[in-house]
């Protein structure tokens, strides 16, 4: 395994940006995280196919993704702990936490998305027609109501699909060629489509 001062090399590069680094955490830790997320389901007495393990392990990829891993760079290896040891911690953590909202609620909405710049232009927008607005809220809970019916491993791809992560790095991350990754985005939005036509 790498030293500490490796592993915190590795976290500035991604950081920084750098896809070769994310590659290269992946390919490091991404065998733990899952190991870890698994581990974790079978000790609650949670039984979940494979599916639902995925969909787990893909969006705790995302949480450390997110704000180009912001939440890694808070590693410091104090008290000899290794970078391996931190991500399992937070492994575990995060899928208790998945556990807890799934027992309370159908979904959640992160608060933390929306920053008081958007909030303050919100304000300033121009109005809109009342019967334009409500045919939009209308096509915006039919397709929540579609997203649902997915399974969480299909709306964490497409969570991480239109967050901007390139079908080759996808494709890297699923472990398929990247026409499979285009392949899958087409069929999950035939399959909105028709959820929604069906009503």
């Amino acid at each position: 395994m790498p030293s500490v001062e490796q592993e915190k090399d590795l976290l500035e590069r991604i950081a920084q940006g750098e896809i070769k680094a994310w590659e290269e955490f992946v390919e490091l830790y991404g065998r733990l995280m899952y190991y870890a997320v698994q581990k974790t389901l079978k000790l609650k007495g949670i039984r979940c196919g494979k599916e639902e393990v995925e969909g787990i392990f893909h969006s705790l990829f995302i949480h450390l993704a997110e704000d180009k891993g912001r939440r890694l760079l808070k590693f410091r290896g104090k008290g000899n702990c290794s970078l391996a040891t931190w991500i399992r911690t937070i492994s575990v953590h995060y899928t208790i936490d998945v556990l807890r909202v799934q027992a309370k609620f159908a979904y959640q909405v992160s608060f933390e998305e929306v920053n008081e710049a958007d909030f303050e232009a919100s304000w300033q927008a121009p109005v809109m027609d009342p019967e334009k607005g409500l045919a939009e809220k209308e096509e915006e809970e039919k397709l929540k109501k579609a997203l649902q019916e997915l399974s969480s491993e299909e709306r964490a791809f497409l969570k991480l699909y239109l967050e901007g992560v390139s079908a080759s790095n996808l494709a890297k991350l699923y472990k398929v060629p990247v026409k499979s990754i285009y392949s899958r985005v087409a069929q999950l939005k035939e399959k909105i489509k028709e959820i929604i036509e069906r009503g």
